[in-house]
């Protein structure tokens, strides 16, 4: 076996050393310092969903008074009936109510197909534009407001006699209604 020279074994020592080195740091310490840093966004990343929380938890009153107030004012947005038959009955004679009111003439007043939780009318009638207006005003403002889905106007006669003389007017309606509690 051959002796190496001082200068050999100090290269091969301090080698040993640097690998000795490496392995601890990359062995050892880089794990240890990556895993506190996985926790830190941990944390950070909990505290984030305990803030959210905390929020959700404090607004809890604030969307208990809006459910209160939505269940207090369903009157005003849909009709409250035991079935649906009755709801139309009710969409019926409101849409009835409303162009008599605004001095027109119904025509007809025909239910349409529906989904569960929906009146659906076509109401016919003769009016004036004014009280198409004025019925239309009524229906957005009025008790159990419906979503007006068409309007169409034939206005052959009228536009004819040179004057704002009755047109034949369709409204489709749709009532939302809810059971009655």
């Amino acid at each position: 076996m051959s002796q190496w020279s001082p200068r050999e074994r100090r290269l091969v020592a301090v080698g040993i050393l640097v690998a000795l080195l490496l392995l601890a740091v990359f062995g050892v310490i880089l794990p240890i310092a990556s895993g506190f840093s996985d926790r830190a966004d941990q944390r950070e990343q909990l505290a984030d969903d305990l803030e959210r929380g905390d929020r959700l938890l404090a607004s809890r009153a604030f969307w208990l008074a809006a459910a209160a107030r939505q269940r207090t004012d369903r009157t005003r947005y849909a009709i409250v009936a035991p079935n649906a038959g009755a709801a139309t009955e009710l969409a019926t004679e409101r849409a009835t109510a409303v162009i008599h009111a605004t001095g027109g003439e119904v025509r007809t007043i025909r239910e349409q197909p529906s989904t569960p939780d929906t009146s659906r009318l076509r109401v016919e009638a003769r009016l004036s534009l004014t009280q198409l207006v004025a019925a239309l005003r009524i229906f957005e403002l009025g008790q159990f407001t419906p979503v007006i889905e068409a309007v169409s106007i034939d206005a052959g006669q009228a536009s004819g006699a040179g004057r704002l003389a009755p047109m034949e007017v369709r409204i489709d309606l749709a009532y939302r209604h809810v059971p009655a509690l």
